[in-house]
């Protein structure tokens, strides 16, 4: 399921760091937390894991912050709307309820400092949508997808920019395993593939354009960069992993704001806000 956040900046103009990815899983976390210790503990030390494997999964993304009056300078978004749209997606019900009863419970976070409080002033479920087996969508947060590779001696990933031939498959093995952690099993049809718009890519310049570079916990011992892109892609195959995709997130690390879809066409026809 997923929810949209209406959020009202406490500060009037105020600025955030664009590197703002952290502050937003954190809020998730500690709403979660206020519900269920107990949850939000599984899921930020362990999540979903499949058996036998190092892998594991939170199941759940959200979106850049939507703010439509804004301006970006030297590396911070100033916030000149009055409200700002948020999209997070679960697909785990049990995740989905604590996440509900934390935000009723306490309906701030702040991003950076205090002063940069944020109230949730409105939230609403959006409605089901049709699945079908070809479908479009545009990217509400960057897409990440990686493949190890060796650096310095090290096994470190390496992220591939949107014209790289792995990465179809790539984004096919990672729903998959995110399949398996949630229903512990292979899906009866396991079609599933994914295909940027070529013509996007163009017009912003090629695949290097594209790339951004996203810090993640910046100014913190464990600071670390991902890199993603945003580009709209059509994705064919059984409409469960779909699903998956759209509420768990496409790609790697949905729970650091990574990987959320927006459908083009079939279920919402509504203007987006901007996003940085």
């Amino acid at each position: 399921m997923r929810l949209r956040l209406t959020l009202v900046p406490r500060l009037r103009n105020c600025s955030i760091t664009l590197s703002y990815n952290y502050y937003l899983s954190s809020a998730i976390y500690k709403w979660i937390e206020t519900s269920s210790p107990q949850h939000s503990k599984f899921l930020h030390d362990r999540g979903f894991s499949i058996e036998g494997t190092s892998k594991s999964f939170k199941h759940f993304c959200f979106s850049q912050l939507m703010v439509n009056d804004r301006k970006i300078q030297a590396g911070r978004l100033y916030i000149l709307s009055p409200q700002i749209t948020w999209y997070v997606s679960m697909p785990v019900e049990v995740s989905l309820r604590h996440l509900v009863l934390g935000i009723f419970e306490k309906r701030s976070f702040h991003i950076e400092r205090e002063e940069n409080e944020f109230a949730v002033d409105h939230v609403e479920a959006l409605p089901d949508v049709t699945w079908t087996r070809r479908m479009k969508f545009r990217m509400l947060s960057p897409l990440t997808v990686s493949v190890p590779e060796v650096r310095n001696g090290k096994l470190q990933p390496h992220y591939l920019r949107a014209d790289d031939g792995r990465l179809s498959d790539a984004i096919r093995a990672n729903i998959l395993n995110k399949y398996k952690s949630l229903y512990e099993g292979e899906p009866v049809d396991s079609d599933f593939s994914c295909v940027l718009d070529e013509r996007f890519i163009a017009d912003r310049g090629g695949p290097e354009r594209l790339s951004k570079l996203i810090t993640i916990k910046e100014g913190l011992a464990a600071e670390t960069k991902v890199r993603g892109f945003m580009c709209p892609l059509t994705i064919e195959g059984n409409p469960e992993l779909t699903k998956l995709a759209y509420e768990s997130g496409l790609g790697e690390k949905g729970s650091m704001g990574f990987g959320m879809l927006e459908i083009m066409h079939g279920a919402s026809g509504e203007r987006m806000p901007k996003s940085d």
